[in-house]
């Protein structure tokens, strides 16, 4: 697939059609005013979708808080099969979510450099010990929520968020008394029977 993917590309020979390729392929957008144009446009479909069906609604499916390594591999794998077992994903608190904007540059710094590091060394990220400003995060994120239950998501090859998951888990179950699950998975898709009963089992609970 990869292979053919790529003579494809190399055949192109206008830039215009190969910028267009990789959009069609991979879901880039290399220019800017047309991507932010498409965010307002989605936006905008969406908050009309609300104002028509679930205004006022509220709903009895569980909330969920996704935690964990970035989630852009297993979408269809987890993230999917989890609303489709009846839940609800309403915040992450990821490396694919709010963790990254949570704190924005200081653009009142004199030194540009200074304000972007701070703003990058604050990152609640398994990287950074200690840690505490997740837990901080998870405790604001889980409150603003409303958030019935958490489960987080790690990669087999991310051993800081595994191993940072313990904590995790107990300061979720003990400190927030909510239910907690830990998935650990890859891009493969032979555990997807495993993951999908997991998810069923777990939601049953709550």
């Amino acid at each position: 697939m990869a292979s053919k993917m790529l003579h494809t590309c190399l055949r192109v020979e206008n830039l215009e059609k190969s910028i267009a390729f990789y959009q069609d392929a991979f879901g880039f957008n290399f220019n800017r005013e047309e991507k932010n144009k498409s965010i307002v446009e989605k936006t905008k479909e969406v908050y009309e979708m609300w104002e028509k069906e679930l205004k006022g609604k509220k709903s009895k499916r569980p909330r969920i808080l996704i935690t964990g390594c970035p989630v852009g591999g297993i979408r269809e794998k987890i993230l999917t099969k989890i609303e489709e077992a009846g839940a609800d994903i309403v915040v992450y608190e990821n490396c694919s979510g709010v963790r990254e904007k949570l704190e924005l540059i200081d653009e009142t710094m004199d030194n540009p450099i200074d304000a972007i590091a701070k703003k990058y060394l604050n990152l609640s990220c398994s990287v950074m010990s200690p840690n505490e400003k997740r837990f901080r995060d998870l405790n604001m994120l889980m409150d603003e929520y409303q958030v019935d239950a958490v489960i987080e998501i790690v990669l087999q090859a991310c051993h800081t968020f595994a191993v940072e998951s313990t904590k995790v888990k107990k300061f979720v179950t003990e400190k927030k008394r909510k239910p907690y699950m830990y998935i650990e998975s890859d891009y493969s898709m032979t555990d997807v029977g495993q993951v999908s009963t997991r998810i069923e089992a777990f939601l049953e609970m709550i």
